[in-house]
């Protein structure tokens, strides 16, 4: 799962370091708690973006479920934050995308510097539709609608194909918009 923050860039040129700093903390607060609930790993926070892994390097029979269940929290938790910082004409908003498949986990790198990695397609997709879901959007592949529960998914629908970069056919995907 891939989140981040819509209108970052133009925040941030309106307001002060440590402002930004501030917002950040409050966002990967209300990031951390979701993930904590749902036993999920916080991989990589990468600036205004968050990949989570769900079902690594701890497997879960229900990691579908719980991945479209922290989408919907930190959509909810973020919220929160981003309507207290929300002060002026550049208005944050934050964007969720989720993909389940294969991914392969474990320490890479180099002699003089190691790190956790996660690698594998259910990664790219997530954060290539993570990178098209607008604000107040969750974008999710159809392998994690499959594997969860028809409650879990509730409220999503069908989107027309997307073309996402690194995927050579058009890809399905279903959202489910904050309202």
């Amino acid at each position: 799962m891939c989140c981040d923050l819509r209108g970052f860039t133009a925040f941030a040129a309106a307001h002060t370091s440590d402002q930004i700093i501030a917002l950040l903390r409050e966002y990967y607060d209300a990031v951390g708690a979701a993930v904590v609930d749902v036993e999920g790993t916080i991989k990589d926070y990468a600036g205004d973006g968050v990949l989570v892994l769900v079902g690594a390097p701890v497997p879960v029979n229900d990691h579908a479920d719980r991945a479209v269940r922290l989408a919907r929290r930190i959509r909810e938790l973020v919220g929160q934050v981003i309507r207290n910082w929300n002060d002026g004409p550049a208005r944050l908003g934050i964007g969720v995308g989720v993909a389940s498949g294969p991914v392969t986990v474990g320490v890479v790198g180099g002699e003089s510097r190691l790190e956790y990695a996660a690698v594998g397609q259910a990664v790219n997709l997530a954060a290539r539709l993570c990178a098209q879901a607008s604000a107040g959007e969750i974008l999710l592949d159809p392998a994690t609608a499959a594997l969860a529960e028809d409650s879990s998914v509730d409220g999503f629908s069908a989107l027309a194909p997307l073309t996402l970069k690194g995927f050579p056919q058009a890809v399905a995907a279903l959202v489910n918009a904050e309202r």
